[in-house]
Parts: structure tokens; C-alpha cells; sequence
């Protein structure tokens, strides 16, 4: 929600995490948005990183209910 900012006077868009230079080279920072399906965005992002394995895939579970329908892909594939 609060990760890019916009300069309300010339419309330019800042992103902290694109900014962490202090630290040396980073890869750039994205975030996506996604429908509320944890059982297809989970495995859809589980994939992502057998594709991509240096990158850092984060799924977020808002509530403790949503990790419900997940709870198969967690079973079979994640602690498998």
C-alpha cells in the first residue's frame, strides 16, 4: 500500500526498496497485487520461484483463514 510514493507536484513515483543503495546492488523491488485465490496464488508463486529460483517470492496471508484453502498446496508440495 505504501511502498511507491508519488510527488504530489511533478507526478514522479519513488519506491524505498529501490532505493536501499547504502547496501550495495540489489535487484529491483515489485509489487504485484493478486486475487484472492490463495490456493492458485500460492501455487502460481511457487512455480514462479522454480523458475526463478534468486528471487525473493513473498505470499502474504492477511488473516489466518486464508491459509485454509492453501493448506493442499502447503501439504503436497511446500513441506513435502
Amino acid at each position: 500500500r505504501h511502498c511507491v510514493i508519488r510527488d504530489q507536484k511533478n507526478g514522479e513515483q519513488f519506491c524505498f526498496l529501490n532505493n536501499l543503495g547504502e547496501l550495495g546492488s540489489q535487484a529491483p523491488f515489485i509489487a504485484r497485487n493478486s486475487i484472492l485465490s490463495e490456493y492458485g496464488v500460492l501455487g502460481f508463486e511457487l512455480g514462479y520461484t522454480y523458475e526463478n529460483p534468486h528471487a525473493l517470492v513473498l505470499w502474504e496471508a492477511q488473516f489466518g483463514d486464508f491459509c485454509n484453502t492453501a493448506q493442499v498446496m502447503i501439504d503436497q508440495f511446500i513441506s513435502a
